[in-house]
C-alpha cells in the first residue's frame, strides 16, 4: 500500500491538501483496514509494507503539522489487525536490519541544519518506507532489509530533485546517494550467500523505469540536477549481479499496476491509496513468479444537515477485488 497521503486539515501554498483525504476519508481508510483484517484471503498476509507518501505533509518543519498527520496516521493504524495484533510480539523471524539514525537533509528552511532522527525499532508487523512526503517521520525507515519465507526485501529511499519544467508544469526525479547505494549492496551480498534465500526483492518509492508513460517520474541519471548522477546505473548492475529481478514502487499514483523493464529488473507501481481510482495489492511470492492481487479501497465522505454541521460518515465504495498482475520471477543462480 502506498501513497496514503494523510492530511489534517490546512492550506499548503494557498490551496486545500488533496481533499479527498480530509477526515471523512480518514474513515475510509479504517473500512479498508477492517475489510483486510476480515476478508478469508487477505487476513493471512504476513506483513504489511507501506511503500511511501503515507502523510501529506510529512516532510514539514512545522512540528504541529507534523504531529497532527502522525496523530492521524497512527489513529488508523490501529484499527489494522496486522498491526496491532503483532505489536510487542517476537519479530526475530523478520530478520529485519537498519541503520540506527539517519540525518534528514530535506526542506531546509533559512538558518536551518540538518535534523538528526533516530528509527525506532521494529514494533509490529508492518514497515513503513519514507518517500518524498514523509522525510521528517522517525517511525518510517529510509534503508532497511527483512525476510519473509525465502525472500529477502531490501528497501532504499531516493531524495527528492526538482528539475526543470515548463512553466505551468512540475517535474521531478530521486537521487540515490552513496550511503543508500551502499546499504543495498551489503544488504544484496548478505542475501547471495545465504542458501535459503531465493529471491531478491528491491523497494522504493520512486520507480527506475525510464521513456514509459506509465513511469512519468521514474530515478535517472544524466541530469546535472542530480549529483547522484550514475547510483541508478549501479543499482541496476547491482540488480544484474545477484539475481534480483523484483522492484516494486509507488509514487505515480497509477491504480492500474502498470509493469516496466529496467535492466534485469520488473518494476511495478503500487498504485495509490489517494483519489477515487486508488488501489492497494495483497502479493504473493511463488517460486517463478510474483503475484499482486489489487484491490479497491474504500471511499468515504462526510454528511452534513443543513446548516453545514457535521452529522456523520457515509459510504460510497467498498473494497473489492479488481485485477491480478503477475510477473515471472527467476530463482537466483544455484537456488531451485
Amino acid at each position: 500500500m502506498a501513497d496514503t497521503h494523510i492530511e489534517s486539515d490546512f492550506m499548503e501554498r494557498g490551496k486545500p491538501c488533496y481533499t479527498q483525504w480530509k477526515p471523512g476519508n480518514h474513515a475510509a481508510l479504517v473500512k479498508t483496514y477492517e475489510f483486510i483484517n476480515t476478508d478469508p484471503y487477505c487476513r493471512d498476509a504476513q506483513f504489511a509494507l507501506f511503500g511511501g507518501d503515507l502523510l501529506n505533509t510529512g516532510y514539514s518543519r512545522e512540528q504541529q503539522q507534523l504531529d497532527a498527520e502522525r496523530k492521524i496516521y497512527f489513529r488508523t493504524l490501529a484499527s489494522l489487525d496486522l498491526h496491532s495484533k503483532s505489536a510487542g510480539a517476537d519479530l526475530s523471524w523478520m530478520k529485519f536490519h537498519s541503520p540506527a539514525d539517519f540525518l534528514c537533509r530535506e526542506n531546509l528552511g533559512p538558518g536551518q541544519k540538518p535534523l538528526p532522527l533516530t528509527y525506532p525499532a521494529l514494533n509490529s508487523r508492518v514497515i513503513a518506507i519514507q518517500g518524498n512526503h514523509d522525510t521528517g517521520v522517525p517511525e518510517f525507515y529510509r534503508e532497511c532489509a527483512f525476510e519473509c519465507g525465502s525472500t529477502r526485501f531490501i528497501c532504499f529511499f531516493a531524495s527528492y530533485v526538482g528539475l526543470p519544467a515548463a512553466p505551468g508544469t512540475f517535474r521531478s526525479t530521486g537521487a540515490i546517494s552513496d550511503e543508500s547505494l551502499a546499504f543495498v549492496e551489503n544488504e544484496m551480498k548478505a542475501a547471495a550467500s545465504d542458501p535459503q534465500i531465493r529471491h531478491i526483492v528491491l523497494v522504493s518509492h520512486w520507480s527506475v523505469v525510464l521513456g514509459d508513460k506509465n513511469f512519468s517520474a521514474p530515478i535517472f541519471d544524466a541530469c546535472k540536477e542530480n549529483k547522484f548522477n550514475d547510483n541508478r546505473r549501479k543499482l541496476l548492475a547491482l540488480a544484474e549481479q545477484h539475481g534480483c529481478d523484483l522492484y516494486i514502487n509507488g509514487h505515480e499514483h497509477n491504480g492500474a499496476y502498470p509493469v516496466g523493464r529496467a535492466g534485469t529488473l520488473s518494476d511495478i507501481n503500487c498504485g495509490t491509496v489517494t483519489g477515487p481510482q486508488g488501489a492497494w495489492a495483497m502479493v504473493e511470492i511463488h517460486p517463478a513468479k510474483a503475484v499482486f492481487n489489487v484491490y479497491s479501497r474504500a471511499i468515504a465522505k462526510e454528511t452534513a444537515d443543513a446548516k453545514g454541521r457535521a452529522t456523520g460518515i457515509e459510504y460510497t465504495q467498498l473494497p473489492s477485488r479488481l485485477f491480478t498482475r503477475e510477473i515471472p520471477l527467476k530463482p537466483r543462480p544455484g537456488r531451485a
